[in-house]
């Protein structure tokens, strides 16, 4: 049996056990009193409108001068290794609790580290912060917050960019974290997803963003600017990956009705 099936089998006992003439005479009598119980619509509404609002009030922040324990690439990489490893329990033991999926692409290559510390950090070795990286896929948002309040408890975030509010010029959402980790004292990149939003990342938009780069790197080759009606295409593919998006966000926006 793996360790999700023990873990569900534990919650079924612990509802089971929880049912027990002590337990139940906690409850109110709604039998007895003039009180109806309320309707199952009205608690997925209401349990909805909760995480929604929850989702919303994560604030996008970020500490001032964030850096990492070291500042020579060579130790500092290979410490990433180690925390990506320390990350990919992490959020392991996360998603079998939140009912999440967790993946992750490892850590990044040194190339493309030598080569982000040399373009877009002035050489600043201790100020690369998505060495090691993970993400968590949510099929709600009560779980996505969920997942966000645990994952608070169990390191030091330092960064917190929210994109269900403010989203991305595309119209992609998502919840991206700089934190650091309780053993190696490694500052990570931890992204949480919702699952259609993702899908269409990595699916649909990803065609589309190719199609764009190909618009473009034509007319670099050619030593030009964009002509109009390249100019047209590139408007008209930005419009189906926004329309995308704002579909598969507006279907997280409906609550969800119990099944009696």
């Amino acid at each position: 049996m793996g360790t999700k099936s023990i873990l569900r089998t534990c919650f079924v006992l612990l509802f089971v056990l929880g049912r027990s003439p002590i337990a139940t005479a906690s409850l109110p009598n709604y039998i007895d009193s003039e009180s109806e119980l309320p309707s199952s619509s009205q608690e997925s509404k209401k349990s909805f409108q909760g995480s929604l609002s929850g989702l919303y009030a994560i604030p996008t922040w970020k500490l001032p001068h964030i850096t990492q324990p070291q500042n020579d690439f060579g130790s500092l990489y290979l410490q990433a290794q180690i925390a990506q490893n320390e990350l990919e329990q992490l959020i392991q033991q996360t998603s079998m609790i939140t009912g999440t999926s967790a993946s992750s692409p490892g850590i990044k290559s040194r190339d493309r580290a030598e080569y982000k510390i040399a373009t877009e950090l002035n050489g600043s070795v201790h100020k690369l912060t998505d060495l090691a990286r993970g993400s968590l896929v949510a099929n709600d948002i009560n779980s996505l917050v969920q997942t966000f309040e645990l994952l608070s408890k169990e390191v030091t975030i330092v960064e917190v960019k929210n994109r269900f509010k403010q989203p991305a010029k595309s119209g992609y959402r998502d919840l991206k974290m700089l934190v650091r980790l309780p053993n190696s004292q490694h500052i990570v990149e931890i992204q949480l997803h919702l699952e259609g939003i993702s899908d269409i990342k990595n699916g649909k938009e990803h065609q589309l963003y190719e199609q764009i780069q190909t618009i473009e790197r034509i007319a670099k080759a050619n030593n030009r600017q964009l002509n109009d009606i390249e100019l047209a295409k590139i408007r008209q593919l930005r419009n189906q990956s926004q329309y995308l998006y704002s579909s598969a966000w507006q279907e997280y926006l409906q609550p969800k009705l119990a099944v009696s």
